[in-house]
């Protein structure tokens, strides 16, 4: 009677899909025989009710009669019946979603989705309110960055509703084929998939080819568009020459505009310009001698996408070089080029008025020492500190040097026997030396570089605690130093267009080189961790891990630094996108939010089961309220 219910409401008719089970019904048959054969309490007549024997009579003609009136015999009927027909596995043909009901949901969390629309929200708190419409029984949400996110795997819908109004768009490029093609690998045949994108830009392989490639797989694709406001003027590029910042500013609306640009270093206003832009334009805005710090640089603009309006550079304090110059040569164009060296602040003195040198990352010595000035620079070595001694005339030996001193002798070749940092770019085989030091390493020094007759050119050793570096090649003396008969030119080696390159390699060797590209970086990079460690981002969050990826424009902190990044992605900024970019055959927010249905099997054992432990239940109640348990 309950399957013959159960196929009533689903209209299908009854089906077994292991019609062997019926065979275990048969198990009726000992139940009946037990209770046939079980004994009987002894019956003692008694004349004054024998006028009862003639109903007794009666009874013993329908046998059948006493087992329905027997509670226990029907309960255990009854389970045996049920168990029976559970093994045959019933079921009915009825309706459901195809695959199963699993959605996986994908929103494009790229910079264009932070864009606002008409109506005053963003086009990502548009596509969440969109996506709530479609949820099905399971759903999974991928949040499509330049890498694809999952955020929750198979869950209700209540559950993903949940789920969807905390989540927020991020700063990077959206992969959005990749999504597509996860979302098919985590659903079945007959699943569906919904992106929600502005479709304006994306990185990857073209959105359409994944969607082809998920419903070869019985995958239903649906493309829903989410449209917004299209003004935008943005920073779309930045980089570092020398101690400068350069931006790359574009203008995307038809009309020009003055921007105004306000640059404020460690909290302090620092410059105020404005720009004018044509429609459709590029313009250029430097930041001049940029300071130690974290410096942002900010449009005033009131348009569709604020997260390109900012651009954020960080330069380590520790990059500054404090420099003390010894020389009695004020022209020495070692000087003019250590002076050209980004956030390097040199001083210069002659041999007779040199101050302590404590507090002096390097010194530079181009000229002569007394014994009371070498004692205090070698004391200054072996302290930790940090010494570049360049041949002169009349150099003397020194104990910190690290090569010994012979005669001076005339023209020899240059050559470079070990690479390293001071001579990476450097045409050291150009040069023309027609005067230099004879000179041999000492124990435990190591020569870079080498004349033809063996003669240390450059090199360096450890010195107590400090580094002291030779130079053989003297800076030129005299007031024209590009004379080739002037007798005091060692070497034109100063002529040579890599020679400030060439000593700003020396300062960043000696003192250890600082790369400001390790402070600042894009959207969409990752950075590698030694260890997990808890990170605060620029939204004011915190996360822990030991791959952090970059998807929010602002300074991160990390344990040891903090990090400057920004979006610098012209793509990402043009809210319009682009005819290339842009697909034809997108569906609209008007997609119906039906799913397709399909006939399946729907197994109906379980609810057997279910009934036949619950009379188990009831028998064993039974026995114990007639006292027999």
């Amino acid at each position: 009677m309950a399957l013959d219910l159960l196929s009533t409401l689903y209209g299908s008719s009854l089906q077994f899909a292991n019609q062997a089970g019926l065979y275990a019904l048969l198990s009726i048959i000992p139940l009946i025989i037990i209770y046939l054969l079980r004994p009987r309490p002894l019956k003692v007549k008694i004349p004054s009710l024998m006028f009862l024997m003639d109903i007794e009579r009666k009874k013993r003609l329908n046998v059948f009669r006493k087992f329905l009136k027997d509670p226990l015999f029907l309960i255990q009927l009854f389970v045996l019946i049920l168990t029976s027909l559970a093994v045959a596995a019933p079921f009915i043909m009825a309706n459901e979603e195809a695959g199963g009901g699993s959605t996986v949901i994908i929103l494009d969390a790229s910079a264009s989705m932070q864009a606002k629309t008409t109506l005053g929200d963003t086009k990502f708190e548009s596509a969440v309110g969109q996506a709530d419409k479609f949820l099905g029984a399971k759903n999974t949400i991928i949040l499509a960055e330049s890498v694809p996110v999952m955020v929750i795997k198979e869950t209700s819908s209540g559950s993903a509703s949940d789920a969807l109004k905390k989540l927020k768009p991020k700063a990077t490029s959206s992969d959005l084929s990749g999504a597509i093609l996860l979302g098919r690998r985590l659903l079945p045949e007959g699943g569906r998939i919904v992106v929600f994108s502005d479709f304006t830009s994306w990185s990857g392989d073209d959105p359409n080819v994944a969607r082809e490639v998920a419903q070869a797989n019985g995958i239903i694709v649906d493309f829903v568009t989410v449209s917004g406001r299209t003004d935008n003027v943005g920073i779309i590029d930045g980089w570092f020459e020398g101690s400068d910042y350069k931006l790359v500013i574009r203008n995307f609306n038809k009309d020009a505009q003055n921007v105004k640009i306000d640059v404020t270093t460690n909290n302090v206003n620092a410059l105020s310009s404005t720009l004018s832009l044509d429609g459709q334009s590029n313009g250029y805005f430097t930041v001049s001698k940029l300071s130690p710090g974290t410096t942002k640089i900010s449009l005033n603009v009131d348009d569709a996408l604020s997260v390109d309006n900012n651009a954020y550079v960080i330069i380590p304090k520790t990059i500054e070089r404090n420099i003390l110059y010894i020389t009695d040569n004020a022209k020495s164009p070692s000087l003019v080029a250590l002076n050209l060296v980004p956030y390097t602040t040199v001083k210069t003195v002659d041999t007779k008025s040199i101050p302590s040198l404590s507090g002096y990352s390097i010194v530079f010595v181009n000229s002569p020492l007394s014994s009371d000035a070498a004692k205090s620079l070698s004391d200054y070595v072996k302290g930790g500190g940090n010494a570049v001694i360049i041949a002169s005339p009349g150099l003397q030996d020194m104990d910190l040097l690290p090569v010994v001193l012979d005669s001076i002798t005339n023209k020899t070749s240059l050559n470079v026997v070990q690479a390293g940092g001071m001579t990476d770019g450097i045409s050291i085989d150009k040069v023309d030396v027609k005067t230099h030091f004879k000179a041999t390493l000492k124990n435990g020094a190591v020569a870079l570089v080498k004349g033809g007759d063996e003669s240390a050119m450059l090199a360096y050793w450890k010195f107590g605690s400090g580094t002291v570096i030779y130079s053989g090649l003297a800076d030129p003396q005299g007031s024209n130093i590009f004379d080739p008969l002037n007798e005091n030119i060692w070497n034109d080696f100063h002529a040579l267009p890599e020679y400030p390159l060439f000593w700003k390699q020396v300062i960043e060797w000696v003192s250890g080189s600082l790369d400001v590209s390790e402070f600042n970086g894009k959207t969409g990079q990752f950075i590698k961790l030694p260890a997990s460690q808890t990170i605060k981002t620029p939204s004011g969050s915190s996360i822990t891990t030991d791959l952090l990826l970059l998807d929010e424009v602002g300074i991160y902190g990390l344990s040891d630094k903090d990090v400057a990044v920004n979006l610098y992605d012209e793509a990402e900024s043009n809210l319009a996108g682009s005819p290339t970019v842009l697909t034809s055959n997108l569906s609209t927010a008007g997609i119906p939010t039906t799913t397709q249905t399909i006939l399946a099997p729907k197994y109906l054992d379980i609810y057997l089961i279910i009934a036949a432990m619950s009379l188990v239940f009831l028998e064993l109640y039974y026995l114990r309220w007639r006292g027999e348990l």
